[in-house]
């Protein structure tokens, strides 16, 4: 199998798998593009409800493919290291802000820039034997992938600065148990789990989350930034076909049939 990213339908799910078995799923400039540009589809695809993003054979993805990068060569100009970076927060913001639910289904290794690309996701399933690591700092450079937010997030400052500093690696178990994964599945099940809970995210009101991860990713400091984020999404939502759905589906005692609209 060839370096790729590959997509499957399954119903209102969209499957996104990270395939480069040869490097456990190490990724490459070109793996990154092609993520991003099937995420800037499905973002504005009525049909897709959930993404889900998996690895190939066993692992979700071992960071960046280092295997590429000759040390006997001159390294990246600060200039195009700058602009490659500004690449790979694009598609981390897809990831992030992006209005569709993504669920990260993790097998085997979620290292480094791996790590940035589960913990982008808004919900996390890890396979029992799954290993989460974070060694920016073994190799002497800074965490990456939007990692020093997201992983601040899950863990809260203290510990994610302990995680980083100290290149600490933890199995799935350990993952659910101190909040860096969501939900807990049997090795080879990871993907199955992330389809149930795929499945219930695609039940949810399109908008409604839309507007939640939009609220979320421009930060809510305070309670004044709360209270803005409110008055900017909540007239949109209560506008919406959705929202005279949910109702209409309560006056009838059926579940409501979201549209996004």
């Amino acid at each position: 199998m060839a370096e790729e990213i590959l997509l499957e339908r399954d119903g209102a799910i969209a499957i996104l798998t990270i395939a480069n078995p040869a490097r456990r799923n190490a990724f490459t400039p070109d793996m990154r593009r092609a993520l991003s540009r099937h995420l800037e589809v499905l973002a504005t695809d009525p049909d897709c409800r959930a993404i889900i993003l998996a690895g190939a054979d066993g692992h979700f993805c071992a960071g960046a493919d280092l295997s590429r990068v000759d040390p006997a060569q001159p390294p990246m100009s600060a200039i195009a290291l700058r602009e490659n970076t500004k690449q790979v927060h694009q598609l981390v913001r897809a990831l992030f802000s992006g209005p569709k639910p993504v669920i990260a289904a993790v097998e085997g290794l979620a290292f480094g820039g791996g790590l940035g690309l589960a913990l982008a996701c808004d919900h996390v399933v890890a396979a029992r034997t799954a290993r989460f690591g974070a060694a920016f700092a073994k190799v002497g450079i800074i965490a990456d992938v939007g990692v020093l937010h997201t992983l601040q997030i899950r863990l809260g400052v203290a510990r994610a600065k302990r995680f980083l500093a100290l290149g600490e690696q933890v199995d799935g178990e350990a993952a659910v148990r101190i909040g860096l994964a969501d939900d807990l599945a049997e090795t080879g099940a990871a993907l199955a789990t992330a389809k149930q809970v795929a499945g219930r995210y695609a039940e949810a009101a399109p908008l409604s989350i839309a507007y939640t991860k939009a609220a979320y990713a421009r930060g809510l400091e305070t309670l004044e930034d709360t209270f803005q984020a409110e008055l900017d999404y909540l007239p949109l939502t209560v506008a919406s076909e959705d929202f005279r759905e949910a109702l209409t589906a309560f006056r009838e005692k059926r579940p409501p049939r979201f549209t996004g609209q």
